[in-house]
């Protein structure tokens, strides 16, 4: 990745996503309510609310979390509906990135067990 941004003279990586200390932050915050889930069009299977938040940061990811990430094109349903106000789409971006570096070391598909 890193000669491929040096051939687009970009010395270092952008940071497209919030760090995570800023997503463990609004994890946090969430009260679990699962509106944002019941709001976004991307969600094929059944996933809850604190499954999605617990894997979102760190440890195991599931397949269905994994599929759910893959799925999820950053559309910002899932931000209205949010009682508290947090933006379940920048968690969703730092579930994607755990997903990409999980497979770009080899990890088994289904299973994700990336630590950050």
């Amino acid at each position: 990745m890193l000669k491929f941004l040096e051939k687009l003279h970009i010395s270092s990586p952008v940071l497209l996503h919030k760090p995570g200390d800023q997503v463990a932050q609004e994890l946090h915050a969430c009260i679990g309510c699962n509106e944002c889930l019941l709001a976004c069009p991307a969600l094929a299977e059944p996933i809850t609310i604190d499954v999605l938040n617990r894997e979102t940061l760190a440890g195991p990811i599931s397949a269905p979390v994994a599929r759910f990430a893959r799925a999820c094109y950053q559309c910002g349903a899932c931000i209205a509906p949010c009682p508290v106000g947090l933006h379940r789409d920048a968690m969703m971006m730092w579930l994607k990135v755990r997903l990409l570096r999980s497979s770009s070391v080899g990890a088994v598909p289904g299973a994700y067990p990336l630590e950050e």
